[in-house]
């Protein structure tokens, strides 16, 4: 997958997110105040519905002419730290496929929504925080150590003290 492109502007910050649908760039540009507002302890999401901009006049089956969403998630710096894109309100249980028979994939999902004041009172780590903002039913836990710049050891470890505190549940599909 091609990188993602960010400049930093003033008040603004232009991303060229790579969409896995239309094959190519496509330029969202985002308030800062917007995202710094949205930051939630570390991590924003922007969500972007569009359809392809230059799509192939040849492939009349292409699907990327239908309106589909571009998920990105922006750090506290700005930079962009995972995309996702999809068709309707949310990634479709397909995508989520292992790659063998033999292989597992899981899903971290939050159970129980925590408040920022948590961390405030030293319940949550921020990490811990920014990775259960992370843990939205749309990533892998080895997307959420991407996306939250951890080794999957650190994801994995953080996965077990916020399962037995209740608050996340990992989903297995084989």
């Amino acid at each position: 997958m091609p990188e993602n492109k960010v400049k930093k502007y003033f008040n603004l910050v232009e991303i060229w997110s790579w969409c896995d649908i239309c094959k190519e760039h496509i330029n969202i540009r985002v308030d800062k105040k917007e995202i710094l507002e949205g930051l939630q302890m570390g991590i924003y999401t922007k969500e972007y519905p569009h359809v392809n901009p230059h799509p192939d006049p040849d492939d009349l089956d292409d699907p990327s002419v239908n309106e589909h969403t571009l998920y990105v998630y922006i750090n506290k710096d700005f930079d962009v730290t995972g995309v996702k894109s999809f068709f309707g309100d949310s990634p479709s249980l397909d995508e989520f496929k292992p790659a063998t028979p033999t292989e597992e994939v899981r899903i971290p999902i939050v159970v129980k929504d925590i408040p920022e004041m948590s961390v405030h009172l030293g319940m949550l780590t921020q990490d811990e925080y920014v990775v259960l903002k992370i843990c939205d039913g749309m990533n892998t836990i080895e997307q959420v150590a991407e996306i939250a710049q951890k080794s999957l050891e650190e994801i994995e470890a953080m996965m077990e003290k916020l399962r037995k505190k209740g608050l996340v549940k990992v989903i297995k599909r084989a």
